[in-house]
């Protein structure tokens, strides 16, 4: 079957109208399934959904010091303690001593809903001590054990063996935006 570039075109046209028409379709059949069985969860992504069927959103203001502890774990390539993170927040934002206490709150505030609802945090600890440290879920593999080079470090540099994260217990997000980033 010969066709001339002027037909290939049409057609190219034609099926890319038709495969937009069709999804749309799809996902209107989709939302309109979830919605008369009563899902609140997304199948595919695990997101949480509305009553309307579609992607749930959050509520409020974003942390920026979520922000910034991601963007310091990022920098550092390394686990780090809450104490630096700390350390450097004030800083970085030039705070005097008297602000410590609201920086210690909200970078523990941040820490806390990073590990618990974006599943994008851990701690890592060591059997029989208090210290802990934070690490980024993309830093562990999926037996939960950090690459040799940071376990090395911190052996060598802070004289701790971290335990293996229990990979299991680390949560999914819940919301669209999560997922991004």
């Amino acid at each position: 079957m010969k066709l001339s570039s002027r037909e290939v075109k049409d057609m190219i046209s034609f099926y890319q109208d038709e495969k937009l028409r069709l999804s749309a379709k799809l996902k209107h059949v989709d939302a309109l399934l979830r919605k008369l069985q009563g899902d609140s969860v997304d199948s595919e992504s695990g997101v949480l959904l509305t009553r309307t069927g579609t992607k749930a959103k959050k509520r409020g203001p974003k942390s920026v010091w979520g922000k910034f502890i991601l963007e310091q774990l990022d920098k550092a390539q390394r686990p780090m303690t809450y104490k630096e993170l700390m350390d450097i927040a004030m800083d970085i934002h030039g705070y005097d001593q008297s602000k410590f206490s609201n920086v210690r709150a909200s970078i523990l505030n941040s820490a806390f809903r990073l590990r618990k609802i974006a599943g994008k945090v851990t701690t890592i600890g060591e059997l029989g001590k208090k210290e802990k440290f934070i690490v980024s879920t993309k830093m562990l593999d999926e037996k939960g054990q950090l690459p040799k080079a940071h376990v090395k470090w911190l052996k060598e540099t802070m004289n701790f063996t971290p335990e293996r994260v229990d990979m299991s217990s680390i949560p999914v997000a819940k919301y669209e935006e999560d997922l991004v980033g």
